[in-house]
């Protein structure tokens, strides 16, 4: 596996930290089945070989990926993000209260906004013909 090297130990990395997420009971076996299928592999000379076992390596990760529950704190890549105040916060692009169909906002400020969107968006003021 010398010409796939870099990619098996990553693809290992990984393969380790969702094993860390099983039950204890099952982590110590699937670890000593790890380390004992890869080492078994390392000294394959086979090019064809060495690319099956790495698609291997990676279906396994898949299906730990979905079959293992998430530990309290690890950290999710997805999910809808927003910019508030120049912050990025986890949620919906709606917020109420600031809307002019809510009363909250006059009709001047939500068009004065909307020609600033406008601007921000396109790089130009809006046409004549589209002000209100």
């Amino acid at each position: 596996m010398q010409a796939h090297k870099p990619q098996v130990l990553s693809r290992y990395r990984e393969l380790l930290r969702l094993i860390q997420r099983l039950p204890s009971s099952k982590a110590a076996a699937a670890r000593a089945e790890a380390q004992q299928t890869i080492r078994q592999r390392q000294h394959e000379a086979d090019p064809e070989q060495q690319l099956q076992h790495l698609k291997e390596l990676a279906a396994k990760i898949g299906f730990l990926r979905i079959t293992t529950p998430r530990r309290p704190g690890e950290a999710l890549d997805s999910g809808s993000f927003v910019l508030r105040d120049g912050q990025l916060v986890k949620g919906s692009g709606e917020q109420k209260g600031t809307r002019a169909a809510d009363g909250t906002m006059t009709m001047e400020a939500a068009q004065q906004k909307n020609r600033e969107h406008y601007k921000r968006f396109y790089g130009k003021p809006m046409a004549k013909d589209m002000i209100f």
